[in-house]
């Protein structure tokens, strides 16, 4: 049977684990035992799992195009976007930084038909399993694409939290879906560890209720009466348009037609991104601006074939072969020869050459060649 959906007040009252259940090792391990389990003499199994669940990064999943009007069956038109042509793909990276750590291409309905069930469901699966994100408790922000109650449920059976906005047409309890709202008005129902909330923007007279759903934050408001579940939505949500707005800036695009150029390019500026965000947070004193970064990294990349560039070119001396004859030229054709033909004076040609230099050359001018052609070498 359901677990029935309630309506509940602010401030809920914050989650507070029993860490004083030992769940975990209670005798002494034996000597050949791995460190964790020495770990968890000092610290309960729900204790371990509330600090990861705390100090974890908070992720978000998004789409982003790549811009083109190549030929391909994978162009996708979105209306939303500033180039409304391109190539899609499914990112997952970090809130706060834009650090992307999976991308994939969407293929399109031809080569990805349907499966039952919904599509944003699939892909932040496949993404955090892909990462081996779950299980950890990490926390996932997500649009209305991809949130839904079935993807909360699925998320919580695997250990992750989830917050996101809810599209009209997803699933809802009716209290949210028809909630007629005043200003700055806010509704909260929960299901067990779901969360959602409908709520209108105060000081906005046309403003339309927005619905959202988390298994990771209460019911309770905070300054200007906005619950606190929109204010984490709008703090984390832009981690992979902050990571497109970053690319934008030193932008190394090509104008091409070929879509996997495109592609390629895309990648390796994230690459180089991901570069200078590992780089940004792990420097403490006067790390270098993104603009000297790329030109160090350029300048490194680019070294070693600068250096042989500049080198004075070296000359390679042809080796003679062992044997050097006169022979048949192929296909019955002639040559000028070597020795005796002038174009201007007399043209004299020949049906053999020289082994060695392949040019023609006469029997009787054999040997005034083979002198010249040594000498040549040498």
């Amino acid at each position: 049977m359901a677990r029935p959906w309630f309506r509940v007040l602010p401030p809920e009252p914050e989650r507070n684990l029993n860490f004083q259940e030992n769940v975990g090792v209670k005798n002494m391990p034996p000597r050949d035992s791995d460190p964790v389990v020495y770990f968890l003499l000092l610290f309960t199994s729900n204790l371990i799992r509330e600090i990861v669940r705390q100090t974890n990064r908070n992720l978000s999943i998004d789409e982003t195009l790549v811009a083109t009007r190549g030929k391909t069956s994978m162009l996708q038109y979105i209306p939303t976007k500033r180039a409304k042509f391109g190539v899609k793909f499914w990112v997952l990276a970090d809130s706060l930084n834009g650090y992307v750590q999976k991308m994939t291409c969407y293929l399109g309905k031809r080569f990805e038909p349907a499966i039952v069930g919904l599509q944003g469901t699939r892909v932040v699966l496949d993404l955090l399993s892909n990462c081996n994100l779950l299980n950890k408790g990490y926390h996932v922000v997500v649009d209305g694409f991809f949130c839904s109650i079935d993807l909360a449920k699925r998320l919580l059976q695997v250990g992750t939290y989830v917050t996101g906005t809810l599209r009209a047409n997803r699933p809802m309890p009716i209290t949210i879906k028809n909630a007629r709202l005043d200003s700055g008005e806010t509704i909260y129902m929960r299901q067990g560890e779901i969360l959602i909330t409908a709520y209108r923007p105060a000081n906005r007279a046309r403003a339309k209720p927005v619905r959202l759903l988390s298994t990771a934050i209460a019911a309770r408001d905070i300054h200007d009466r906005c619950p606190a579940i929109v204010h984490t939505y709008n703090h984390y949500m832009g981690g992979v348009d902050g990571a497109d707005m970053l690319l934008s800036f030193y932008n190394g695009q090509r104008k091409t037609i070929k879509v996997w150029k495109k592609m390629a390019f895309n990648i390796i500026q994230r690459m180089a991104l991901n570069s200078y965000v590992l780089y940004s947070q792990n420097t403490q004193e006067n790390p270098m601006s993104r603009l000297r970064y790329m030109q160090a990294v350029v300048s490194g990349l680019s070294e070693e074939h600068l250096r042989e560039r500049n080198q004075p070119p070296v000359v390679v001396r042809r080796e003679r072969h062992r044997h050097q004859e006169l022979r048949l030229v192929a296909g019955g054709r002639e040559k000028d020869c070597a020795v005796c033909s002038n174009r201007r004076m007399a043209r004299r040609r020949s049906r053999k050459e020289c082994s060695v230099c392949l040019r023609g050359c006469h029997r009787v001018c054999w040997q005034n060649h083979v002198l010249s052609c040594k000498r040549h070498e040498e």
